[in-house]
Parts: C-alpha cells; sequence; structure tokens
C-alpha cells in the first residue's frame, strides 16, 4: 500500500511507502534469512537456483525480498544498508549492513524483537533506521561497530511514519508524516542532544495546508521542500536550504510540486513534475544561494525521463527513471542514469536488464541499488557508469 501525503495534507508530493500489516575477482554474497546464496564472478553471471542471468554489476547482498520503497538501500563512509525480509517477503523486516567491497561478513544492525524495520541509512559510522508495530513508529540508531541500539524519537498514530532519512555525525533528518494530524514535517534531531526539531513552513500557516518535507543533509546543512496550498492557485513550492548552526534559512528556486532533494557541498538537486504531469519529468540544479540554476534534465524532448528516485554526490548525480516514451509500457524497466554536475555527461549506471531503483550514492560516481535482473531483488553496486549500453 502506498499513501501520498498530497493525499493525507493537501499539500506535498511525498509518497511514503507503507509497512505490511501482518570488484575484480569472485565476491560471494551472504543471504539473509531465508534467503538464497549467489555468487558474482567479476562483472558476469550470477546464478542460483536453477537460473542465471548476465549482469555487468557487483553483488552485495542476494534477495533482500522487501517490498517497494521499504527496501531502499543507503550508503556511506564505506559501508551499505538494507532492509531484507525473509524468502518471499514475508515480515517481519530485519535491517542488515556491509563493507561496500564486498569484505567481511554483513552485521544485522536491528533487533529481532518482531518490529518492521525499514528506511536504513548510514554515514559509515553510524546505521539510522525507522521502525513500525501496531500504531507505532520508532526512529532508531546503531554504531557500527557495536553497542545498544538507541531509540532516538517516536510517533503514535494510524499511518504515521518516519521517511527520507539521513544521518551525518550526530546529525540526524528525516520526514514526519501524521497521518491522524495531516501534518507533514522535515525534522533534525542531534543525537544525545536534545529533542528533535521540527523545521516549520515559510510564513507559518495552517498546519494541514502547509509541508516542509524530503531533506537531505550535508556538511550541516539541510536542503528541503517547502509547500503551501493556496486552494485558488494550487500548491505552492520552493526549495529551501538550512544552515542547522546558525539558523539562517535560504530560498534555492520555487519549483513545481517537487519531491526528493539532493544536496552537496556546492549545489542542491531536486525534481519536479512538468506542465500537466503527476510524476517528476526535470531534474534540478542550483549553487546552494539560489544562483546558477540549471535544468540538467529537461521534463520534455527526446531524452526525456519519467524519474522516481535522486542521489547525489561531489561528482555525479544519479536518478532511477523510465524513458518518457517507455513510459506507456509497462514491462518497460526503470534504470539508473547518471549526469555530471553540470550537465554535459549522461551515462547509464548499469546495462543489466531489469529493473534499476532505490539508487543510493556511495561517493565519487559509485553507486548501489536495488536490481531485478536475477528474478530476485538483489542488493548491488558500480563504482562507475557502464556507459551508454548501446
Amino acid at each position: 500500500m502506498i499513501r501520498s501525503a498530497a493525499a493525507l495534507s493537501g499539500v506535498a508530493a511525498l509518497v511514503v511507502p507503507a509497512v505490511p500489516a501482518g570488484a575484480a575477482g569472485t565476491v560471494a554474497a551472504a543471504a539473509p534469512p531465508g534467503g538464497v546464496e549467489r555468487v558474482l564472478t567479476g562483472h558476469g553471471t550470477v546464478s542460483g537456483q536453477g537460473h542465471s542471468a548476465d549482469v555487468d554489476s557487483d553483488l552485495l547482498l542476494a534477495g533482500t525480498h522487501t517490498a517497494g520503497g521499504n527496501g531502499a538501500p543507503g550508503a556511506g563512509g564505506g559501508w551499505w544498508t538494507a532492509s531484507t525480509a525473509a524468502e518471499g517477503g514475508s515480515p517481519p523486516y530485519a535491517v542488515w549492513a556491509g563493507r561496500l567491497d564486498g569484505t567481511g561478513g554483513k552485521k544485522l544492525i536491528s533487533p529481532d524483537d518482531g518490529r518492521h524495520h525499514v528506511h536504513p541509512v548510514t554515514d559509515g559510522k553510524t546505521v539510522v533506521w525507522a521502525a513500525y508495530q501496531d500504531r507505532w513508529c520508532y526512529l532508531l540508531a546503531r554504531p557500527l561497530d557495536g553497542g545498544p541500539v538507541q531509540q532516538l524519537t517516536s510517533s503514535q498514530g494510524i499511518g504515521c511514519a518516519f521517511t527520507t532519512l539521513g544521518v551525518e555525525g550526530k546529525t540526524v533528518t528525516y520526514t514526519d508524516v501524521g497521518y491522524k494530524s495531516r501534518t507533514t514535517r522535515a525534522v533534525y534531531l542531534r543525537m544525545g542532544e536534545g529533542d528533535p526539531v521540527s523545521i516549520p513552513p515559510t510564513g507559518g500557516g495552517n498546519p494541514r495546508t502547509t509541508s516542509t518535507s524530503t531533506p537531505s543533509l550535508h556538511n550541516g546543512s539541510i536542503a528541503f521542500n517547502d509547500c503551501k496550498y493556496t486552494g485558488s492557485t494550487g500548491t505552492l513550492c520552493r526549495i529551501a536550504v538550512l544552515d542547522v548552526a546558525t539558523g539562517r534559512r535560504t530560498v534555492v528556486a520555487d519549483a513545481k510540486l517537487p519531491s526528493p532533494t539532493a544536496l552537496t557541498s556546492r549545489y542542491v538537486y531536486w525534481l519536479e513534475v512538468g506542465d500537466g504531469d503527476t510524476r517528476p519529468r526535470a531534474l534540478h540544479r542550483a549553487n546552494l544561494d539560489g544562483t546558477d540554476p540549471l535544468v540538467i534534465s529537461p521534463a520534455s524532448g527526446e531524452d526525456a525521463l519519467i524519474i522516481d528516485g535522486l542521489t547525489a554526490s561531489e561528482d555525479a548525480v544519479t536518478v532511477a527513471a523510465r524513458t518518457a516514451g517507455a513510459a506507456a509500457d509497462p514491462k518497460a524497466a526503470a534504470k539508473l542514469w547518471q549526469f555530471s554536475p553540470d550537465g554535459t555527461r549522461r551515462e547509464r549506471v548499469s546495462c543489466n536488464a531489469g529493473d534499476q531503483v532505490s539508487p543510493a550514492s556511495a561517493g565519487a560516481r559509485q553507486v548501489v541499488w536495488i536490481d531485478t535482473t536475477t528474478g530476485k531483488r538483489d542488493l548491488v553496486t558500480r563504482t562507475r557508469p557502464a556507459g551508454t549500453c548501446d
């Protein structure tokens, strides 16, 4: 089941996945509980359970089984993290982590306590994730080098959710969706240093017709969406950047129903819908002060994309997308496209035949993502793009 915060509050184009109720050489990826181990030899063939598939990616975790956005991985500081389920996708979900170079074994991060553990992110030192049980939502953290699980905050209510998480040192960001209260807010906190801080919409207003959402975190700054539903003119949104230390807030650009943001030391990236569309088609970029705006991938034209995911590093910005011309074909697989920050370079991250979704930047031009080429939802990576895939 997928809930849209726009439907809940009438303001933000935020999609919140709900948790179900009920490398040269040879890299061996350990399977999650109930999964099947597969072996990847260089960039070649993945085999398992009577089938094989040609791939050009390196396998990190075979068969995550976790449905929808709940299975989106995180990456940072030389580590990956992902939410997995038992064979067949049966809950409860668990959070695991491992090294991006494939060395060492994977680590179980979340406790085996009956809760659903999803949306993990990491900076290479700490893993932060959301956990759900009954009508309670929890935000949890745990050091990668061991130690107890820390509860950062919690929320109660039907449909509550913590999404679009980020972590950098002691700073954690997330979107807090209050389904019952019909509010959506970008939030940050400092682990062990006080209560969560909700980022208010510009100018205040009715909580049910205003929102801040989808924060991204880098070097102590937070980029986020700031939207207001006006009734007569629809939803007006802007991209803003907050400096946590000083409290200074900068409006970067007006935007048409923006979805995720991505932040680097120099740029903020965001997605926008085109005129008359309901799904993001344009990839934008600007300096943190709003200067030097650029449309990296336009909403229309021969190379237009329909975009479902966004991630960025200092060297590149990557999206998961279908080409606009193939959008009507339900069998058209999503692919990862990587652009240089100036938009002059556009390449496919991988030529794998299956769906490529939920990208997470691992630094430089490396990306981890969920790939279905083998018939499973495998967690894979490449350190650089594959090229044109012609």
